[in-house]
């Protein structure tokens, strides 16, 4: 797997994953154990307002992909950032660097919260993309406020936008409400890429081995999970990818009693 939203730098400002270099140690195992060969360190950029350094990001990467060596552990770990999407994000990423963005692309993971307004994140994301930058929504199944209407994510995704799911909600970790919107988005061919959004070595850890399960049962689901890896490997290579989405978004009609009683 190529996990492209991971949280496994330990001691990065503003951050809540890996608390330090024996946490990190025990995730890059638990990861590798299940497969994985890459992982983009996303930390939280903004995240209460806290923006940590590039070049701490940098650094740590540097240092982990020392401590995955010294441990002859076969993983890589790329630099990247989780940016939580503010006008005070929007005067930061100018698109004159890619600071921020996953491994060294023109790719940037954004993080929306439960206030996020449908209208003012999308002049948002399309401003990103006019400063060059190629928008990925994590998590969309994790948002209440934006998944009671997914026909707008839908829309951003004919625009350009990408998406990231996370492993955990396929198989229940986030919640039965979580699980059954990814479903949804998973049916309507509306995810882009996974990642495990790992945090620590015993909670929300970056063993993607029950998420692979739950996901193989689903109808079509060891295709969709080799594309997901296929659309990660562009990130890695920073090419375009142009992923193939549904005309619009089929919902189930409501029957006379529903719509009757609401």
């Amino acid at each position: 797997m190529i996990d492209i939203h991971t949280h496994i730098l330990y001691d990065i400002e503003g951050d809540d994953g890996s608390r330090s270099q024996e946490m990190t140690l025990e995730m890059l195992k638990l990861a590798v154990n299940s497969g994985t060969t890459a992982m983009i360190a996303t930390p939280h950029i903004n995240r209460q307002g806290i923006i940590p350094s590039w070049q701490s990001i940098l650094d740590r990467v540097e240092q982990v992909n020392q401590l995955a060596s010294v441990n002859e552990l076969p993983i890589k770990i790329y630099s990247g950032g989780e940016v939580q999407l503010d006008y005070d994000a929007m005067a930061k990423l100018t698109g004159k660097n890619r600071e921020y963005c996953l491994a060294d692309s023109r790719y940037i993971l954004i993080e929306l919260t439960e206030n996020s307004e449908a209208k003012a994140v999308e002049q948002m994301l399309f401003e990103l993309m006019l400063r060059g930058y190629m928008p990925i929504l994590a998590h969309p199944e994790r948002y209440t406020r934006i998944m009671h209407h997914p026909e707008i994510v839908l829309e951003w995704m004919h625009k350009g936008i990408a998406t990231q799911c996370n492993t955990g909600s396929f198989h229940g970790y986030f919640g039965e409400k979580v699980q059954a919107r990814v479903e949804r988005l998973y049916r309507h061919r509306m995810i882009t890429f996974l990642g495990t959004d790992a945090h620590r070595e015993q909670i929300r850890t970056p063993d993607s081995t029950p998420a692979k399960q739950a996901i193989c049962q689903l109808s079509n689901g060891e295709i969709f999970w080799n594309n997901c890896q296929s659309n990660a490997q562009f990130i890695l290579e920073d090419r375009v990818l142009y992923p193939d989405v549904p005309a619009s978004y089929e919902t189930k009609k409501r029957g006379f009693f529903s719509r009757l009683f609401g």
